[in-house]
């Protein structure tokens, strides 16, 4: 194994043990540490790590340049981020006396870009598309009924696979959820009632959602009294026909489908799911403060991307909030003499 190898996997190590942080956080240094192996790899002169390490700020610069011209800005820029932690970690446990970070500044100014978004009718669109996917009989029929009390359901039955996509789309946008949250969730995280939902975000942040609506309530317990009663060794609420864990691209399918079903053109994801959430929130006036916190934004500036308005929120506002519109001069302007003379 090269000596930057080895240097990795103590890094890699002690995010996992020591740092704790989460298994995605783990996954995406791992990555983005290779990535830079292999850049260094391919230099005219691979560069060994021994006592002292032999990148320097030209080398960073170079690798720098290589992302951004493959890259997309926010992967360019957690890639220089992991790497930043990795030569911080070296340094702090004394394996290099010189980071070289400490002379090396990235300046890559993200575009601005509204995140997509769906209306409120579009969303409506896609849920009576998913409830009108309901197999027949519907499931709460005696002999369905009789089958979850037996606890022999098949997770590859429709109406098993109607019910949890049902309590998946109702979940992404009552909660506004990360896709990979989603499919974290343990039977654990649910309060007795139903109504709570702990979510452990990224960086093992933990918050609350709460779930008001009676609606969302009803799906989410119809798809649990399937869910208990399908003979799975999983804490996992959200499973495949296969009785394995849920995967974050199975859910991005499933959301495609009834996008599909409900005449959506326009590409439709779990995360366009988040946006709209905080989205149609903001427009009916919620403070930003409670919308970072239901997102689980470390930081205001996360959640202040959503601070836009659509054209006819636009249009609204300023024909009935303006000024102007206290301003009555009909009786005056209806002596103007308009005529051409």
């Amino acid at each position: 194994m090269k000596k930057i190898e080895i240097y990795f996997k103590r890094f890699i190590d002690y995010c996992r043990v020591q740092k704790r942080l989460s298994h995605d956080t783990v996954k995406a240094y791992e990555l983005d540490l290779k990535m830079f192996a292999e850049f260094l790899s391919g230099l005219p002169a691979p560069i060994i790590i021994e006592d002292s390490l032999g990148v320097t700020k030209q080398t960073l610069e170079e690798y720098a340049r290589y992302l951004n011209e493959n890259f997309a800005v926010k992967t360019v820029r957690r890639r220089i981020a992991s790497l930043r932690s990795f030569f911080t970690y070296l340094e702090y446990q004394e394996m290099n006396e010189n980071n070289p970070f400490d002379r090396f500044r990235l300046n890559v100014k993200e575009p601005f870009r509204l995140p997509q978004v769906m209306s409120l009718e579009d969303i409506k669109a896609v849920l009576i598309s998913a409830y009108g996917a309901a197999p027949a009989p519907l499931p709460g029929s005696e002999s369905r009924s009789k089958a979850v009390r037996r606890g022999k359901v098949n997770p590859n039955s429709e109406a098993f696979l109607w019910a949890r996509d049902v309590a998946i789309l109702e979940l992404l946008f009552a909660g506004g959820l990360r896709v990979s949250e989603l499919c974290k969730l343990e039977f654990e995280d649910l309060s007795t009632d139903y109504h709570t939902v702990r979510i452990n975000g990224k960086g093992n942040k933990e918050r609350t959602i709460y779930l008001g609506n009676v609606e969302v309530v009803e799906a989410l317990n119809r798809y649990l009294m399937f869910r208990k009663a399908v003979d799975v060794d999983s804490p996992s609420i959200f499973i495949t026909k296969f009785h394995k864990p849920l995967t974050t691209q199975a859910v991005r399918n499933l959301v495609e489908k009834y996008a599909k079903l409900a005449g959506i053109s326009k590409k439709i994801t779990p995360h366009v799911f988040r946006h709209s959430f905080a989205s149609l929130l903001l427009e009916e006036g919620v403070d930003i403060k409670y919308i970072q916190d239901f997102l689980g934004h470390s930081s205001i500036s996360t959640t202040q991307i959503y601070l836009h308005t659509t054209s006819s929120q636009k249009r609204l506002i300023l024909s009935t909030k303006h000024p102007r519109q206290k301003l009555v001069l009909s009786d005056i302007a209806q002596t103007v003499d308009f005529s051409i003379k």
